[in-house]
């Protein structure tokens, strides 16, 4: 069948590729489809460019990518859900084609975000072998499900069609090309809309060679597309051995975790071109050993002449002010590159934090937004710790950034 892929994300703080597209690509020319990638990011008027595009494939199915529902942060935060639901409302209307939608962004509410799209069917996690079974599914007229959940088997990975995507117009607009070496997450944030996702890593050898394809395209500067690096210590280290003898002359940035991390892997990290590492840490119900792994972390990679930025997610239900200050005095003395603290919380309907604010009707009072929409799609933000509170904890020291004030990324930043 022809399929046209669609990128709808059109954020610029900084624009971001849409990797999952370039996988599925590859995935359905594998089954014998034929497939077209329309990338509206950098378009002057997504409508004609639409028309233009359908007219010339003529496809039978569209699939649209939501990468996010929402730009996440409280402050200047940007809903993105209406002008990809007049998109479908478009193709509908107009072609009378049968759209798919897929990407990270319908794990927060998978049902909610397919009708308030009017899309005709969603796939929800890693779509790559799924979407033939789905596509067979729609030719063949027997849907089963409004929702398909995506799964990988342990043996397969699926390869990347780079030429679907202008990556020339990104890195000139301050984005770089993404790789990645899993999906999934193990572990159990309470706000994550990954946290206990089933982990599929991806043979090494493929990842390399995506990375030797777009240095020989003249693209050296890369950012880990994963939820944290350090999913899997000893895998890790064997991707970071084998990029290092690959002998590439790369940089790139990572987010991890302030566990699962070694000084032989940060080292390697160093060595195969990391400058910059981004530490994801969170006040909700830590123990003294988060603290020191942070606190180690930080005194490992710095010595190694790697940057570090550490994104601090506080403001939980029941943390009292004094506890936030205490934690924020402790970070401050470790003298990372910044520190970006957070702490209005986005909420989904399928996070445990929602869960936890929903049994407690005096936490309520604390939430910002659309609170008379239980889907949670337009943006809710739990909040008892303001951007003023904050302020008043941190004074000027330059060292920290109120996140969301000022768009941006930390590669962008840093």
């Amino acid at each position: 069948m022809r399929v046209l892929l669609i990128n709808p994300n059109r954020y610029k703080f900084p624009p971001v590729p849409p990797i999952g597209i370039e996988y599925i690509s590859c995935s359905m020319e594998h089954a014998g489809h034929e497939v077209e990638v329309l990338d509206l990011c950098f378009s002057d008027d997504i409508y004609k460019d639409i028309e233009e595009s359908i007219n010339i494939f003529k496809p039978e199915i569209v699939g649209l990518s939501v990468r996010n529902i929402d730009s996440v942060l409280y402050h200047n935060n940007e809903f993105f859900l209406e002008e990809m639901r007049d998109i479908v409302k478009f193709l509908k209307y107009n072609f009378n084609l049968c759209v798919i939608v897929g990407g990270t962004g319908l794990s927060t509410n998978p049902e909610g975000v397919v009708d308030y799209l009017g899309a005709d069917v969603g796939i929800v996690g890693p779509a790559e072998e799924t979407i033939n079974i789905l596509i067979e599914d729609i030719k063949n007229k027997s849907l089963r499900s409004r929702i398909y959940h995506g799964v990988l088997r342990k043996d397969v990975s699926c390869k990347r069609k780079i030429d679907a995507i202008d990556y020339k117009i990104y890195y000139e607009n301050g984005g770089i090309a993404g790789f990645e070496t899993h999906k999934g997450c193990s572990s159990s944030c309470p706000y994550c809309i990954e946290a206990n996702k089933r982990v599929f890593l991806r043979d090494i050898d493929h990842v390399i060679s995506e990375i030797k394809d777009f240095v020989s395209r003249g693209y050296n500067h890369f950012h880990l597309c994963d939820s944290e690096f350090n999913e899997d210590l000893d895998y890790s280290i064997e991707f970071c051995e084998s990029l290092k003898r690959a002998s590439l002359d790369i940089k790139w940035t990572a987010y991890m975790k302030p566990s699962e991390f070694s000084k032989r892997l940060l080292k390697l990290m160093r060595d195969t071109g990391v400058y910059l590492i981004t530490l994801t840490v969170d006040s909700y119900r830590k123990c003294t050993m988060y603290w020191s792994d942070v606190e180690r972390f930080v005194f490992t990679a710095k010595p190694l002449g790697i940057k570090v930025v550490i994104d601090f997610l506080t403001g939980f239900p029941y943390e009292k002010e004094e506890e936030i200050c205490e934690n924020i005095n402790l970070l401050k003395r470790l003298l990372p590159d910044k520190i970006s603290v957070n702490t209005y919380i986005r909420l989904y309907s399928s996070t445990q934090i929602t869960k936890i604010i929903r049994g407690d009707f005096e936490l309520k009072k604390y939430l910002i937004g659309n609170i008379e929409d239980d889907s949670l799609i337009r943006p809710v933000f739990y909040n008892h710790i303001t951007s003023d509170d904050i302020k008043k904890i941190i004074g000027e020291d330059p060292l920290f950034i109120i996140e969301g004030i000022e768009k941006g990324v930390n590669y962008c930043r840093v």
